[in-house]
């Protein structure tokens, strides 16, 4: 049986930035875990190097890609937050091991904007999905 310490609600196997300056959390499928996540990844963005403003963009960018796994994968998985500060920018990875669905087209009137609002925050966003579950990809440069 593996042990699981969670350091903060929603938030387990936290592990503090490293040389590599890598950030990774695992949070529970649960919209209590988005506050802790993001005063995480707020914490590890303060650094010089990047703005006030990408630092906003990109908090609130994972806050929507690991929002939208929680409401729309359907899994009982932890989503894994992954991200990595190069001098070339940043790179985030938010995954799940639920499955897809295919957005609304046009969206609902309260709802369905949440990939728009990613990609207008950040400089490149993708989606991946398969049978193992949706992995999205946000690209900010300096």
């Amino acid at each position: 049986m593996q042990e699981t310490h969670t350091r903060r609600f929603g938030i387990r196997d936290e592990r503090p930035v490293d040389a590599t300056g890598r950030f990774e959390h695992n949070v529970d499928p649960t919209v209590a875990a988005l506050a802790p996540l993001r005063r995480a990844l707020a914490a590890w963005l303060d650094r010089p190097e990047i703005s006030e403003r990408s630092r906003q963009a990109v908090i609130l960018a994972t806050h929507e890609a690991v929002a939208n796994a929680i409401q729309h994968s359907g899994t009982d998985d932890r989503i894994r937050v992954r991200a990595d500060a190069k001098p070339d920018g940043l790179t985030i990875e938010v995954a799940d091991d639920g499955t897809w669905r295919i957005p609304d087209d046009p969206p609902q009137l309260e709802r369905g904007r949440g990939l728009d609002l990613i990609r207008s925050l950040v400089s490149d966003a993708t989606i991946h999905t398969d049978t193992g579950g949706t992995t999205v990809r946000l690209r900010q440069l300096p």
